[in-house]
């Protein structure tokens, strides 16, 4: 079986990718005897993970399977955590595992950068005890206990502008959400500026989504929403070049 490893900044991209494999058919894994034997040793079997933090938690990946292919989705909770998961992730495999691993994919937000700044900008920490840094990413592959495993990145919204996952989005909406997007726009210019004391650069996107979010998916979260509704879909993809992008960046990673 091949494998292919995503590792993304949260629970948010964890479903913007999923959602592309949902629509190619592919089946999450809800048992842990559906995961191949490689991931089934992985999965931790006790709780609390760490003895005297009964309020930390271990996010537990997201599988998906397809014929012969399993796509393991990792949220590291944080853009600067993807490459020491990256590093434990492989560091942890013998040999014989890592021949088993045929891709692995980081994805990030560009936020305030055009694509080589916001690649620059995620790997400038040298690490001299890591295995995979960013001369591997630059060139494609790393190798680890003599396999060589092909590496990609992504930075929303389309590998090239400043952005991050809620642009695009936001673009899909545009797209299949219009109506909803204007009427969000019209409400959150009558938000008195009081309430947004603590907004980030991107809060207001965030906050676009999750309002269009709740109208699809009342009282849950954006990851279901974007999951399952149509942010990313065959009609947004038709009329957005950075959605179907993004689609295609996926689907070619995993049938290469």
């Amino acid at each position: 079986m091949k494998n292919f490893i995503f590792f993304v900044e949260g629970i948010h991209d964890v479903n913007c990718v999923a959602r592309v494999l949902l629509l190619n058919k592919y089946i999450e894994a809800k048992n842990i005897n559906q995961l191949p034997e490689i991931w089934k040793v992985r999965v931790p079997r006790n709780y609390p993970f760490i003895n005297d933090r009964l309020d930390r938690h271990i996010h537990i990946p997201a599988y998906f399977l397809k014929n012969d292919l399993c796509i393991v989705i990792v949220s590291s909770n944080g853009a600067t955590n993807i490459l020491t998961d990256i590093d434990l992730y492989l560091s942890n495999m013998n040999k014989i595992e890592l021949k088993q691993i045929n891709g692995i994919c980081a994805i990030f937000d560009a936020d305030e950068y055009e694509f080589k700044e916001a690649f620059d900008e995620k790997f400038k920490k040298y690490n001299k005890d890591r295995i995979v840094n960013k001369k591997d990413f630059l060139i494609g592959h790393c190798r680890v206990r003599g396999e060589i495993i092909p590496l990609h990145n992504y930075f929303f919204p389309n590998n090239k502008s400043k952005g991050t996952l809620e642009n695009l989005l936001l673009e899909g909406a545009n797209i299949v959400y219009s109506d909803l997007l204007k009427n969000v726009d019209e409400y959150m210019q009558k938000i008195d500026d009081r309430y947004k004391y603590n907004w980030s650069r991107s809060s207001e996107n965030k906050v676009k989504v999750g309002c269009i979010a709740n109208v699809f998916q009342p009282g849950g979260a954006n990851q279901t929403s974007i999951r399952y509704d149509n942010w990313i879909s065959e009609e947004s993809m038709e009329y957005s070049p950075a959605i179907k992008k993004f689609y295609d960046f996926i689907i070619d990673i995993i049938t290469q």
